[in-house]
């Protein structure tokens, strides 16, 4: 895991970066494991989670998607990450492959991915994922 650190308010943007590393870690795994009670407090209201094929949830949908059982992620396997932070947001950018089981079938996506954090109040939320399938 990369840090990467631009903080205008001088803060520890070092530690941040890892908090939300730590945190984006913390997310995958709560979708393996179909924990709502994780995904809500992890996930911005306003979320805006673009998929690989282009489709787009909010948080409801997206996590209505994973407890209903719709889409059901068997295992993430990630690399590469890093983490920017400037200020109260964090840019995370990685790559994964996702065994994952939707619409009754299996199937395993390799993906680049970008998704975005902010600190509101001293917590951090993610924003907006966006994923692109690797050729």
């Amino acid at each position: 895991m990369d840090h990467t650190a631009d903080d205008a308010t001088g803060g520890d943007t070092m530690s941040d970066a890892a908090a939300v590393l730590a945190l984006d870690e913390q997310r995958f795994d709560a979708q393996v494991a179909g924990d709502k009670a994780r995904l809500e407090v992890l996930l911005a209201d306003e979320l805006h989670y673009t998929h690989s094929n282009a489709s787009v949830d909010t948080k409801a949908s997206y996590i209505e998607s994973i407890v209903s059982g719709r889409v059901r992620y068997r295992q993430i396997d990630r690399s590469g990450q890093n983490a920017t932070v400037i200020g109260d947001t964090a840019v995370c950018t990685g790559a994964a492959t996702l065994h994952v089981t939707a619409g009754g079938h299996d199937r395993t996506l390799v993906l680049r991915y970008t998704d975005v954090w902010v600190r509101r109040a001293g917590a951090w939320q993610m924003v907006a994922w966006q994923s692109t399938l690797v050729p």
